[in-house]
């Protein structure tokens, strides 16, 4: 399509949203006022280290950016209150000078502390009596042999003692950093962000002098210290990336290296509301990073973690969510750089040239025209001579514009001989839409690599072990090396052979990327809820989503997990989907899963369509099929697609695949996954362009008003 048509035609998008812009930008200058008359001090001390001397880092530096834009633009920091220490500055003595002058010294009873470290974690033994390993953050100056028997880390109890300093419980503390030693610097494509617990047990001199202070100080000894931490007597709020026993870790983006933690949390921060507890930020948060890393779960731990309810940082949500941030201008206002860390990681990573995001304030369009990392070029729509941008104004998503040719790029595994890898680059090169590449090198969406018997019990604890490889085979893991199931090839098979091999679930996989690139429940304005429960064993809502932007929706807590985890489900339980169109006009929908071992189904119903008010139930209240879950165990998504328009490609293509073997109401295998995936993909395009806008032919153009789609994750146990 010609440029000035899609101009031309965005006109129509401008005036569906004129209206409902007034009372947003009322909500924004509501919630700006909130955060400028608290009367109680925000400051932040926040930490990145890349540039070890061993096991250098990458995207430390990149979780500071993504806090520090987070803590400014939708929490009210003010920048001079806010210190950071990167690579060279981040000494262990620094860091605790800094921490004493900067948070502890200016702060008061009431005050809102956050302390953030992104680095190397690792655990600690100093061999004294009654001693246990204690957990460690990794400084600058750590030596890089401990041969003298001498650590230079922040031990926990140091953290302990800073954070008892403060003479103010509203503390939250980010710790996107790792503990478990897996002897490696690679798990899979992800880079791991712990070093070995070393042989050195002895603080330096200086150390110990510092702890002392502080417990006289606090009017502490050593041994109620060493009590409160083995109790987790931790002020405020501690948000760790994992827990002790499991890696935590950071991933390549197109641009950009982060912590899944932070990455995945900011993300998630710039799309609250009211609503948004800090459980429920957590377990959007575990269930973006359990996509690239089951293994990995944030941990939610400290005195206040209990609290009820829990805001994050302590502090005023805004009524009104964000996926950016406007942080230079240029062309005398027309045009500008946006920070785009509201985005999913997905979206982010395929948005297109000739996206559209919205001013909050008002019904103002701007265009995408080139991005690098997390910041966008984009030139306001308007004619209006008076409209400008300013550097802080709030965006949200618009138009998603996604290519049509989108492939699938696998990682090849560092254990690999060269020899093997060049094997497999050629191998995916022959398939369409794949592309693979070193570990560790670009962003993959999987990884190809060599699994043993141990690796395959390990994938599948609680499953009878048959059936598996004496020898090392091949297979598909997810980024942070965890197995797909069923992926395993036999021993002595050859990479090319088993890349073929591997052809069908690779599509299904594919599949699950495009599926995932409508995943909207953030950004839609289609008023939908839904809910995910079981009903045996005993009935209980496991996840309830909502379109947060659509009109009229209520600002009701959402039921997570009490630890912010994501659910766990047991074979054999009975679950049931609740969606209720609170919309305006009718809804088409559909529903499509993929398991842990790649394997893709849908609900096969005849009439899909909701009509204003109505709920329906997935399957019927008193259906003659039961929604039981089965194995494999590990990860399972559906996503709930629905639509204001008919979903016509996508149900005709159902019904052709289910004509044969299923009755309606019941949970099918998917053969044609791919096809299916594309024709909702078309189906959506359609919904949007009928009163929205066309796109050229080599790409889909999703308007937030046509569609929503909902990702519910569980774990299968």
């Amino acid at each position: 399509m010609k440029r000035r048509s899609f101009l031309q035609q965005t006109g129509l998008l401008l005036a569906a949203w004129g209206t409902s812009q007034v009372g947003l930008a009322l909500a924004v200058d509501r919630s700006r006022q909130v955060l400028a008359q608290s009367t109680h001090r925000k400051l932040a001390l926040l930490i990145g280290i890349n540039q070890y001397r061993s096991a250098a880092l990458q995207g430390c530096l990149t979780d500071v950016d993504l806090q520090r834009e987070l803590l400014i633009h939708r929490f009210g920091f003010q920048p001079s209150d806010i210190l950071t220490l990167t690579d060279q500055q981040a000494t262990r003595s620094q860091i605790e000078t800094a921490f004493i002058e900067h948070l502890v010294n200016p702060s008061k009873a009431g005050d809102v502390i956050v302390f953030h470290f992104s680095g190397h974690g690792s655990l600690l033994n100093l061999g004294g009596a009654g001693e246990d390993a204690q957990t460690s953050l990794v400084t600058i100056d750590d030596p890089a042999s401990d041969a003298d028997s001498i650590v230079n880390r922040l031990p926990e109890e140091t953290l302990l003692l800073l954070l008892k300093s403060l003479p103010t419980d509203q503390v939250t503390t980010i710790l996107d950093a790792g503990y478990a030693d897996i002897g490696a610097t690679l798990q899979g494509n992800l880079r791991i962000r712990s070093q070995p617990m070393p042989s050195a047990n002895h603080l330096q001199d200086a150390e110990i002098v510092f702890q002392a202070q502080r417990l006289e100080a606090l009017k502490l000894n050593r041994t109620q210290l060493r009590g409160q931490r083995q109790a987790k007597q931790i002020p405020g709020v501690i948000l760790g990336a994992a827990n002790s026993n499991q890696f935590a870790g950071e991933a390549r983006w197109n641009g950009f290296n982060a912590g899944l933690l932070t990455y995945a949390l900011t993300q998630q921060l710039w799309q609250s509301t009211p609503a948004t507890t800090l459980r429920v930020v957590l377990s959007r948060a575990a269930a973006e990073i359990g996509q690239r890393a089951h293994q990995q779960q944030p941990s939610l731990e400290g005195q206040k973690s209990h609290d009820r309810p829990l805001t994050p940082y302590h502090l005023p949500v805004s009524q009104v969510s964000a996926d950016g941030v406007v942080i230079r201008v240029a062309e005398n206002g027309k045009a500008g750089q946006i920070w785009l860390a509201g985005l999913s990681p997905q979206v982010l990573e395929q948005s297109g040239v000739d996206s559209l995001m919205m001013k909050v304030e008002t019904s103002s369009q701007l265009q995408i025209f080139a991005r690098d990392g997390l910041i966008a070029k984009a030139r306001l729509l308007s004619s209006l001579p008076d409209e400008t941008l300013t550097v802080g104004q709030w965006v949200q998503e618009a138009v998603r514009i996604i290519p049509r040719n989108l492939g699938l790029s696998v990682a090849l595994d560092s254990t690999l001989e060269r020899i093997e890898r060049v094997d497999a680059v050629s191998a995916f090169s022959a398939i369409p839409h794949l592309s693979a590449a070193p570990a560790g090198e670009q962003p993959a969406d999987y990884l190809f690599g060599k699994v043993s018997a141990n690796t395959q019990v390990a994938a599948l604890p609680s499953a009878p072990i048959v059936g598996l490889a004496t020898s090392s085979g091949y297979g598909l893991f997810s980024q942070g090396r965890e197995m797909i199931s069923s992926t395993a090839g036999e021993a002595g098979e050859a990479v090319k052979v088993a890349v073929k091999r591997l052809a069908p679930q690779l599509q299904t996989l594919l599949t699950a990327k495009l599926l995932r690139l409508t995943v909207n429940e953030r950004s839609s304005r289609l008023a939908v809820r839904a809910t995910l429960k079981t009903t045996a064993p005993q009935s209980q809502i496991l996840i309830e989503k909502r379109t947060d932007r659509a009109p009229g929706q209520s600002d009701q807590t959402l039921t997570v997990p009490l630890d912010g985890k994501m659910p766990t489900v047991a074979i054999g339980t009975r679950i049931q989907y609740r969606i209720q169109n609170d919309s305006q006009q009718p809804i088409y929908g559909v529903l499509i899963g993929l398991d842990s071992s790649g394997s893709a189904f849908a609900f096969h119903t005849v009439d899909a369509t909701l009509q204003t008010e109505e709920t329906l139930t997935v399957p019927a209240v008193a259906p003659t099929f039961e929604w039981v879950v089965q194995s494999p165990i590990g990860l399972t998504e559906t996503h709930l697609i629905c639509s204001r328009a008919p979903l016509r490609q996508t149900q005709t293509l159902l019904a052709e695949t289910f004509k044969q073997n299923s009755e309606p109401g019941t949970i099918r295998p998917l053969p044609n996954s791919l096809e299916v995936a594309q024709a909702v993909l078309q189906d959506l395009h359609q919904a949007s362009q009928s009163s929205v806008l066309g796109a050229t032919g080599d790409t889909y153009a999703l308007s937030v008003n046509a569609w929503a789609t909902f990702r519910f994750s569980y774990q299968v146990v």
